[in-house]
């Protein structure tokens, strides 16, 4: 009792390092006082199901594409820490498995006060690309926070004109089928990147636009345009790293 009194009182910023923790199956990994007060009430067994589960999260995230992952993580209503730990685990090589094992860990626990169904159910909607339960999730003000981000990147970027030209060739190029834009883009081999990730963005763009063709309303064009900007978004970021190689 005393221990877990000791460890609740030592500040959040002398806590070890993300690297340095250990396997989330310890219940008191990245506690503090929280966790200490939660094990008053949870069995060893309950708290070390809930940091598999949490990890679990972490790597279900790092499978989606960066506008994915940032619309589950404000409809969660989770801090940028976690977007931040998220994108840092994607740019880890295959070979890099203890420091994928580690950073997983970490981002177990910054997801382990997350609601759990909530997390469930906008992890499997993301994964089966259902819109209206996405929308249904996130409130009005998510979406137009989202929508600003989406509609300021050319904005940001308007140095760099022509690698964003190239992402609009492409992205004109998959949704036609076009099969020399697409054999364009799959054999860049200069830069690393998703190209499972980017084949499920084009699937989903392709049946979007053919579900809603010839259908009017905000609804239709909702679907539409929340299919096509995770695949604009995607093919910018690979034409300025392909360009800039």
């Amino acid at each position: 009792m005393a221990h877990a009194a000791a460890a609740a009182a030592v500040p959040l910023r002398r806590r070890p390092l993300p690297s340095d923790a250990e396997d989330t199956d310890d219940p008191d990994a990245g506690g503090g006082a929280s966790a200490a007060a939660v094990s008053f009430n949870k069995s060893r067994n309950e708290l070390k199901r809930e940091a598999r589960r949490a990890v679990k999260w972490g790597m279900d995230l790092a499978n989606f594409s960066p506008p994915q992952i940032k619309r589950i993580l404000s409809a969660a209503s989770l801090e940028r820490e976690v977007f931040d730990a998220l994108m840092l685990v994607k740019k880890f090589g295959p070979d890099v498995r203890e420091g994928k094992r580690r950073q997983f860990n970490y981002i177990g626990r910054l997801l382990r006060n997350a609601q759990p169904e909530l997390m469930d159910t906008l992890i499997q909607a993301s994964k089966d690309g259902d819109e209206s339960k996405l929308h249904t999730l996130l409130s009005e003000g998510t979406l137009l926070v989202e929508e600003e981000e989406v509609e300021d990147l050319p904005d940001e970027e308007e140095d760099n004109q022509e690698y964003m030209k190239i992402a609009d060739r492409w992205f004109d190029g998959l949704l036609c089928k076009d099969i020399s834009v697409t054999n364009e883009v799959y054999s860049i081999h200069s830069v690393e990147f998703d190209r499972q990730e980017l084949r499920k963005l084009v699937k989903r763009a392709h049946m979007v636009q053919e579900s809603t063709h010839n259908k009017d309303g905000e609804d239709s064009n909702v679907k539409l345009s929340g299919a096509k900007k995770p695949l604009m978004r995607f093919l910018r970021s690979l034409a300025k790293e392909a360009y800039a190689a």
